[in-house]
């Protein structure tokens, strides 16, 4: 439009200079160099702008081949366009968001249930369990005569259900329609609830939650029994541990070794026939945990604490011996000795 207006002022100029009547030249050529000054800048500005929509162009097929989007035949359609590919693409995100929880709790779950079986390579799978720190969970409770039926169809939750009850001697299978099934349940496990019949329900598999439903279901001797453990072993370093613990695996099951002054504290809240530990990790907590050992000895009474030190100690009268260094076979005779098992 302004180049239309110049140009046309252009040609007024020259028409009014030499056929319509004279003007004063000067003036003339004032007239004629604002109106090619004008025809200029709106050349210039018709070059800018046609740059400019032929750069919007290109960037408008690179932003369409770079999200992979439909061609558009302007900037409110590629407008519309971008925003539908973005809330795609985080739903897409959104879902598998959910899809990485769902793989990591069953990672989580499969890890689980493997610290509960008795393998012989269990030492491999230790340092797996304990960077992701799953700990079994060790119960007093040892359960007999109980027969368990898991509705459920997530194979890896199921894994670790059975794991969990195998651990404390119950029996379980899994089933398809506890309607068609003929046999004879002591209770159910589902996540839905079963009517006319004795129902543990879950959403997320809560150990401590299982425990406390068998607490609270069978606690007559009919179905429960005490349950103890054979060593628990605490040394001053993980080698050790995992040595003295490996020794006496081939030797006894259901025994236990903790690495720190927290872990072996909740350890004594269990029943073991044996416990080796080290003076080392408790000589700097060494009243507290003689008082400890003094009241788990008293609710004990066939518990056996052996003190590990190579120095002469004193205040250890909760040590039935101390042992200043041991082997292989010294330690298998002590076994036998102490945990009844030739």
């Amino acid at each position: 439009m302004i180049l239309f207006i110049s140009f046309l002022t252009l040609i007024l100029c020259f028409l009014n200079y030499y056929f319509l009547y004279s003007i004063e030249q000067k003036l003339f050529f004032i007239y004629t160099f604002v109106s090619i000054l004008i025809f200029i800048i709106a050349c210039i500005y018709i070059i800018i702008k046609n740059q400019k929509i032929k750069k919007n162009k290109n960037l408008t097929q690179e932003i369409e081949k770079y999200f992979s989007l439909p061609q558009s035949n302007s900037l409110e359609e590629l407008k519309e366009n971008l925003k539908l590919s973005l809330d795609l693409t985080s739903k897409q995100m959104q879902d598998q968001k959910i899809q990485n929880q769902l793989v990591q709790k069953s990672f989580q779950y499969l890890l689980q249930g493997l610290n509960y079986l008795q393998v012989d390579n269990f030492s491999s799978l230790k340092p797996v369990l304990k960077k992701y720190h799953y700990n079994k969970i060790l119960t007093n409770n040892y359960f007999k005569n109980i027969h368990v039926g898991i509705i459920n169809n997530n194979t890896i939750e199921n894994f670790l259900l059975q794991c969990i009850l195998f651990n404390m001697g119950i029996s379980s299978e899994i089933l398809n329609d506890y309607q068609k099934e003929k046999k004879d349940f002591t209770f159910i496990i589902s996540k839905e609830e079963v009517k006319d019949v004795l129902n543990f329900t879950f959403t997320e598999i809560c150990i401590e939650d299982i425990v406390n439903f068998l607490d609270n279901n069978f606690a007559q001797e009919t179905y429960k029994k005490r349950f103890s453990y054979n060593v628990l072993i605490f040394k001053s370093s993980c080698f050790e541990n995992d040595l003295i613990l490996n020794i006496t695996n081939q030797f006894c099951p259901n025994n236990q070794a903790v690495d720190n002054l927290s872990d072996f504290k909740k350890a004594l809240k269990l029943n073991f026939k044996l416990i080796l530990v080290d003076y080392e990790v408790i000589k700097f907590d060494l009243l507290y945990i003689s008082q400890i050992l003094h009241e788990y000895k008293i609710k004990n009474l066939q518990s056996i604490i052996l003190l590990f030190s190579q120095d002469k100690v004193k205040n250890c009268d909760f040590a039935n011996m101390i042992l200043n260094d041991i082997n292989k076979n010294e330690w298998l005779s002590l076994l036998r000795k102490y945990i009844n098992q030739a």
